[in-house]
């Protein structure tokens, strides 16, 4: 069944905006073929007509984690990044920063100013498809020095030559933020201000994983 976020509502239906009419108007979707709404993280059972949703029931449905999940995740290659966004949104991230370390490409942090949009349809995309209640957020590009001050309970960055603190089989606690590094990984001083703010270093294994596979990987073994 088809699922759209909406923005306004009007007693017993929702105004669709001209993006979701035409994507209707792409899959044919025909009048009173049944569809989900998505308002201010409720499910709603909807049908068309006129061109508005009318809502036949609000349903109890909820997909989403508990407690916050943040990802930051260095600027790598766009088309990469991209690819990471959609598969972040998929796994429940509410959270994204696009991080800014010292290994970090100054190329492809150039390239950012002018993708937002980009990214968010790409979150919007996702998320449907992958059934959430609410749209994953991303921040501006921030500096390392300033995310690992963030006020989260648990926070782990990805370091290759960890093999102590936590193992990289361990399934992590909610409220958490991720930290990985570019390529290149990070650099000895983020990791010694990391282990200052109290960030725990995670190793993940004999094998070395692109940026984008090291994000999946710990956010996949998150407990639900």
């Amino acid at each position: 069944m088809y699922r759209f976020f909406v923005e306004l509502k009007n007693n017993d239906k929702f105004i669709l905006s001209k993006e979701i009419l035409d994507h209707i108007k792409t899959i044919r979707l025909k009048k009173n073929e049944k569809f989900y709404c998505i308002y201010k993280e409720k499910y709603y059972l909807c049908h068309l007509e006129n061109k508005e949703a009318i809502i036949e029931e609000e349903l109890n449905i909820n997909n989403e984690y508990e407690n916050n999940i943040v990802l930051f995740a260095s600027i790598i290659n766009i088309k990469r990044f991209e690819w990471l966004i959609q598969k972040a949104t998929e796994l429940g991230v509410k959270v994204l920063y696009p991080l800014i370390t010292k290994n970090t490409n100054t190329k492809y942090i150039q390239q950012f100013d002018n993708k937002l949009n980009r990214f968010e349809t790409i979150v919007l995309n996702a998320s449907q498809q992958s059934f959430r209640n609410s749209l994953m957020k991303i921040e501006k590009p921030i500096k390392f020095e300033q995310a690992i001050k963030i006020n989260v309970k648990n926070k782990y960055i990805a370091h290759e030559i960890t093999k102590k603190n936590v193992v990289y089989n361990d399934l992590f606690e909610q409220n958490v933020a991720f930290f990985i590094g570019p390529e290149g990984g990070f650099t000895e001083e983020e990791i010694e201000q990391a282990r200052k703010e109290n960030i725990k270093l995670v190793y993940l294994g004999k094998r070395i994983l692109r940026s984008e596979t090291a994000a999946l990987f710990l956010l996949s073994r998150i407990k639900q």
